[in-house]
């Protein structure tokens, strides 16, 4: 019988959190489902686990890679496994809710012109300590203006319709290794429509050893094309240093005070294209760019002309988009 979801984990030597993980999606109230794990070549005592885990519940298919090929090797190895409408992501040292796949999964099934949805998660540290509770945009119009210059989805909260990625012959890509997840998800989007549940749904552990810490450098790398492409398709053309600074502006990350102006004008070409090509009249994730992008270029700044031009330009575009919101 053919499952209705397909859940992947690509794991390599994860044995302080592989058992946690694994239970809390074993546990999960929604039963209706496969679950894929690959053990990429671990060294440690994590195929060893994997393999009692195994011997509990029929539900998992463990395939062993005998040398580690990577995580997008092993997530596409998944991907030709898998049965299910529905293809879940789950990180081996990251924890789902026990009612993560019943929502997700009932929100598919509602809303037939979504391709892809996420949550909200719990940032937790390596001993479960809470750090914080993140907002992302929830709407598809939202969440598209993010993804053009950052994921908006945690890896580890998204399901996806697996019809998708077959039609479209889509699959992790190498070129964009430990950025995958930003890559396919950007792919995705532009099939359907996009969302994350505004219920936190995922416990994501925080610690030394994140992908996204201990490959930041290559991680940025191939984030930075991916912007350049989004924003490419968009019309809007930018070199990948500006790039860098304008990821860093919209992530928070600082502010080069050098090329701010420049920067800050990209921005709000992006804005006023995306608008257009969507026919938009609001946009809260717009509107917080631009509430953001005013703060940014200051007050001492405003009294040179051009600034001051550019300011007057953007406080008209706010205010309209505040306008069409309250009406």
């Amino acid at each position: 019988m053919t499952p209705r979801i397909s859940v992947i984990t690509t794991v390599y030597n994860s044995e302080s959190y592989i058992i946690q993980s694994v239970e809390s999606i074993l546990d999960q109230t929604f039963k209706d489902f496969e679950y894929i794990i690959v053990d990429d070549g671990s060294t440690d005592k994590t195929s060893a686990l994997l393999q009692k885990l195994v011997s509990r519940d029929s539900r998992i298919i463990l395939i062993a890679n005998h040398t580690n090929l990577g995580r997008v090797n092993s997530l596409n190895t998944a991907l030709g496994r898998s049965r299910g409408e529905f293809i879940a992501l789950q990180d081996a040292d990251d924890i789902s809710l026990p009612d993560r796949f019943e929502k997700q999964c009932l929100f598919l099934a509602n809303n037939p012109d979504h391709v892809l949805v996420g949550s909200n998660i719990i940032v937790m540290d390596e001993f479960e300590n809470f750090i914080s509770k993140p907002k992302r945009p929830t709407d598809d119009m939202g969440a598209k203006f993010s993804l053009l210059f950052r994921c908006t989805f945690a890896n580890p909260s998204i399901m996806y319709r697996k019809n998708v990625i077959v039609e479209n012959k889509i699959r992790y890509e190498e070129n964009f290794i430990h950025a995958e997840d930003f890559r396919i998800i950007t792919i995705i989007s532009r099939f359907g429509k996009v969302h994350n549940l505004s219920s936190p749904l995922v416990k994501y552990r925080k610690h030394p050893s994140n992908n996204s810490v201990v490959n930041f450098d290559v991680l940025n790398s191939g984030s930075i094309v991916i912007v350049r492409e989004n924003l490419a398709q968009l019309g809007v053309y930018v070199e990948a240093d500006q790039v860098h600074r304008i990821r860093n502006l919209i992530s928070s990350r600082g502010i080069n005070k050098k090329f701010l102006y420049e920067d800050i004008k990209v921005i709000f070409r992006v804005i006023k294209k995306f608008h257009k090509k969507n026919n938009l009249v609001k946009n809260n994730e717009i509107q917080k760019t631009l509430k953001r992008m005013l703060k940014w270029l200051g007050k001492k700044n405003i009294l040179k002309p051009k600034y001051m031009r550019l300011y007057l330009s953007i406080l008209y575009f706010y205010n309209k988009e505040i306008f069409f919101r309250r009406n």
